[in-house]
C-alpha cells in the first residue's frame, strides 16, 4: 500500500445554489482522482433537474467513479427518480461498494447519517425517521465490520455530520438536528480509516477523532473541494 491515490470529495451544492463555486472548484482541479464523493445535498429542494450540471461537470472532467450519498435535500419522494436517471453514479443508501484505487483496495459505506432529534418538519410530516435514526448507527457498524474483511482501506461517508467536533461554529441548540451521538460511538468504536461528512456550513473542516481524520465537505464551508490522500496516515492531510 505504499502507492499513494487521491480521492475528491464535495457535499452541500445546493445545485442551482452553489453549482459556479463547485464549477470552479472543480475546473482549478488537476490530477485526476480514482474516486469522487458526493456527500449529500448535492441538489436543493429536491431539484432531480439540476443534477445535470453537476454531473455533466464531472464527465466533461473525467472518467473517474462517482459515489453519492443522499442528504435532506434529496427527498425520499425523488431518490428512485435520481437512481434510474443517474444510473452511472454508484448510489449508496445504508450500504457499501469496494472500488481499486491503484493498487489498494478501497471499501465505501455511504449513508445518509442520523441525528438525535427531527426538525419540526420532519416531525410533522416523516416521525418514522426517528426509528430510522435510531437503528442507523448499528447498521453502519456492521457494514464497517464486513468491509474490513474485504479492503484495505475503509471510508465511511455520511451525509448528517459524524461528530461534535466539526460542529463547532454552529449553534450548539441545533446540534442535534445535525448530528447523532450514537453514530459517533460508532465511528470511534468502528474506527474507519476515513470519515467524510457533510451538511454543516458554519463548522470545523477537519478533525482527528481518537485516530479517525474526519472530513467536513461542505462547499459553502471549504469553499473549494476536499482532497484527499491515499493510503492515509495520522498525519493525513486536507487541500
Amino acid at each position: 500500500m505504499s502507492e499513494a491515490s487521491i480521492l475528491y470529495a464535495v457535499s452541500d451544492i445546493h445545485s442551482p445554489r452553489f453549482l459556479q463555486l463547485f464549477r470552479q472548484s472543480l475546473r482549478n482541479l488537476d490530477v485526476e482522482p480514482c474516486i469522487f464523493i458526493l456527500a449529500g445535498d448535492i441538489i436543493d429542494k429536491g431539484r432531480v433537474e439540476m443534477m445535470k450540471p453537476v454531473v455533466e461537470e464531472l464527465a466533461s472532467k473525467w472518467s473517474t467513479p462517482i459515489i453519492a450519498v443522499f442528504g435532506n435535500e434529496e427527498y425520499h419522494s425523488v431518490r428512485d427518480r435520481l437512481r434510474r436517471e443517474y444510473s452511472n453514479i454508484i448510489w449508496l443508501d445504508d450500504s457499501l461498494s469496494i472500488l481499486k484505487c491503484s493498487n489498494i483496495k478501497v471499501a465505501v459505506i455511504g449513508t445518509q447519517g442520523a441525528i438525535d432529534r427531527l426538525t419540526k418538519w420532519q416531525s410533522a410530516n416523516m416521525p418514522w425517521l426517528e426509528e430510522e435514526y435510531k437503528r442507523r448507527p448499528e447498521v453502519v457498524t456492521n457494514l464497517i465490520s464486513e468491509a474490513r474483511r474485504d479492503a484495505d482501506i475503509v471510508i465511511l461517508v455520511s451525509h448528517y455530520a459524524l461528530t461534535s467536533e466539526n460542529l463547532k461554529g454552529e449553534d450548539p441548540k441545533i446540534w442535534p438536528e445535525m448530528f447523532s451521538k450514537k453514530m459517533e460511538k460508532a465511528l470511534v468504536e468502528s474506527r474507519p480509516n476515513i470519515a467524510i461528512h457533510g451538511h454543516s456550513h458554519l463548522g470545523r473542516q477537519y478533525v482527528m477523532v481518537k485516530g479517525v481524520p474526519v472530513y467536513n465537505v461542505a462547499l459553502p464551508l471549504t469553499r473549494n473541494i476536499t482532497k484527499i490522500k491515499l493510503p492515509i496516515s495520522l498525519k493525513s492531510f486536507i487541500n
